[in-house]
Parts: C-alpha cells; structure tokens; sequence
C-alpha cells in the first residue's frame, strides 16, 4: 500500500513544513512513519513508497526535505539508491532499518556515502518497538532537515608497505618517555564517522594517544573502530578495560558504555564503566572529558565535532580550566552544529576550527608539547 498525503495542521503557521519522502517496503512502517510525523503538525509527508525506483520514476526525492531509507528493498537496495542520490541531487537521508552486529559496516558504509543519521529497526516486537522509538525518530528526522550535506568520503588506502614492523610502529618502549605524557579527546555525534575518517587520513603515525567518543549502538562500535583502522596511520582499536593511551594509538569508547581515564605515574589506561542512568548520551562525552580535565589537565587536547544536543560542552570547559588546549569544529563544516556551537558559546572551546584544519591542529599542539611551550 502506498500513501500519499500532507499534514493538514501546522505548529507555526507561518512555518514552511518538513517535506519528507518515506522509502519502505513495509507498509507497516510507511503507515507508522506517516502517523508520527503528521501528529507533529510541523512535518509533511509528500509520499511513502516501496522502493527507490518508484521515488526515482515520480521525481519524488527532488521534492524532499528529508528523505527516510530502508536497506533492504526489491528491485534497488538503499545503498545503491543513497549513491546514485548523492550523485545527483544531494538530500538530508536518514537511515530506517534492521541493522545487526553483522551488518554494522553497511550502516557505517551508508553515513559514509552522506547519510545523516540511521535509526535501528527493532528486530522483535515491531509495533511496540517503533513506538518506543517514536521521540528519537522525529528528532532526528528534524534535525536532518538543517543537516549540511559532507561530501561522500571514499575509503582511503595505507601507504604501500606499511606495516607494523615500519617506523610508523616503533615499539612501545621507544616512545613512552616522550608521548606518553598526552592525551587526545575528540567528541563527535551526528557526521562524527565521516569527519573523523577524514581527520585520521592526515594525521601523523606519532601523535600522541586519541580517545574517540562518537555516539554510536554498541553493535556499531568495533566496525566504526576497524574502519577507521583502515583510514589512515593510526592504529584503532574498541577500547577495553585496563588499555594503556599509546601514541600513534586510538581507543574507540564501545557503544552502551562509558569510559574514564585513569592515570598511573606517567601513563595513561582507560577503565569502562555501565551507561548512566536516564542519559540518552552512552557513551558520554562529557563523562570521557570530566575524567580527562582530572587527569590529565594541561597535557590533554579536547575536541568537539558535528553533532545534534550538547553533549561535551560542559566536559570541554572543564579541560580547558584545567589548561588543557580546547577546539571546537567550526559551523560550516559541521552537518549538525548543536554541539560545537553549545560549547563555543559557554567558553568551552579557545577557537572554532575548519574540519580540514584539525589535523593541523592536533600536530601544532603535539609540537608545541614536545617543545616544552
């Protein structure tokens, strides 16, 4: 069954609607998506249709705000659909499906194509899942709507030969005196996986240890991890209770849980501990940055990315009164900027940086360190 219809109420009269364009082939879920977002009263939806190539054949996607995308479809899945759109007629596309520990690198490999967001589809109990879902599905759908659409990234090669025997991995003990000292936080939610794909393409194999807090499923977690592994010269790993912060080295917080740093003499190790009771943010940032701030203080860098709400905000502030070095990605490379924007404004951040320049920034201030500055 297809459905074509508008909201016939409005928040704001004056305000121009969401247009969005639903592709399912659940009629379940077209009905359900429909409802929800026409009960806003500040969304319109211009049609909800079985496939791509029926939005392809109607020119319906040129019409969208906000288009919403299953995975798996007949006649043209949403990955191939999401490439051919971004092409063509770049949109706002949030991801609807029944994503899976096994899959988890397809829905990684959808944000990467320029996908803003996803949503996971309950497995069991469909209609009372999706109504628990209801609240996260519109937030993120509006949120969608002021996206600024990345370009897609395309997966980037290790340099021929590398490998951990080269000078890029010189053994542990050749560089602890030195580095070890230092600690790197980033912060990213939404477009957090394509910004810091695009980060560790250029960073350098000796900067000091990253932790990379990205608001990710627990599912999604190791994939993003190894794919990021892939993307450059540090090495990146899900972080585990007790791993030592090593340069050249990046620990990736696991979804569902939250991670404190800790120190011992000169070194740093990280300790996971259960998600926060009623937070919507597991993992945390500001609970990572609060432990960095007590930690590690001037020896520590934090940074901020793209991402909708304000987690990390308070956290960043806190680094930055304990003197350590802190950034915030500036608004128009971000896809969402409610997070550096929230921490630009409270004073978190000692400027707001282009997403191109971070790298640079990360290695002036490693320099700076070394230098004694």
């Amino acid at each position: 069954m297809e459905h074509k219809t508008g909201s016939e109420r409005a928040t704001n009269p004056n305000r121009k609607p969401i247009r969005v364009l639903i592709i399912d082939d659940s009629a379940f879920i077209r009905q359900f998506l429909t409802g929800i977002l026409n009960e806003t009263g500040d969304f319109q939806v211009i049609a909800a249709v079985s496939d791509p190539l029926k939005a392809i054949k109607n020119t319906l996607y040129m019409k969208a705000d906000v288009i919403t995308l299953d995975l798996e479809m007949p006649h043209m899945d949403g990955l191939e659909f999401l490439r051919l759109l971004m092409r063509t007629q770049p949109k706002p596309v949030v991801m609807i499906s029944s994503w899976t520990r096994e899959n988890s690198e397809i829905a990684l490999k959808a944000l990467a194509l320029g996908a803003v967001d996803f949503v996971t589809k309950p497995t069991m109990g469909l209609r009372e899942g999706m109504n628990r879902l209801k609240e996260e599905i519109i937030t993120k759908i509006r949120a969608a709507a002021a996206a600024r659409i990345p370009a897609p990234a395309l997966p980037a090669q290790k340099p021929a030969g590398e490998s951990p025997s080269s000078s890029s991995a010189q053994p542990v003990a050749d560089r602890l005196e030195e580095t070890t000292d230092k600690v790197i936080a980033i912060g990213a939610s939404t477009g957090g996986t394509v910004a810091l794909t695009e980060i560790f393409k250029t960073l350098n194999p000796n900067v000091p240890g990253l932790i990379l807090v990205q608001h990710l499923p627990p599912m999604f977690t190791a994939s993003f991890a190894a794919s990021l592994n892939e993307a450059g010269r540090i090495r990146v790993k899900e972080a585990k209770s007790g791993d030592q912060i090593l340069p050249g080295h990046a620990l990736v917080v696991p979804g569902g849980k939250n991670l404190l740093v800790k120190r011992s003499g000169a070194k740093y190790f990280v300790e996971l501990t259960p998600p926060i009771e009623g937070s919507i943010y597991n993992p945390s940032i500001n609970q990572t940055f609060f432990s960095v701030a007590r930690e590690a203080g001037k020896n520590a860098m934090g940074i901020i990315l793209t991402g909708m709400g304000d987690d990390g905000a308070e956290g960043l502030k806190a680094l930055r009164e304990s003197e350590g070095y802190t950034i915030a990605q500036d608004e128009k490379t971000s896809v969402i900027y409610g997070m550096p924007q929230k921490a630009w404004e409270i004073g978190a951040a000692v400027k707001q940086v282009p997403l191109e320049e971070i790298a640079d920034e990360i290695h002036l201030w490693a320099e700076r360190l070394k230098k004694g500055e």
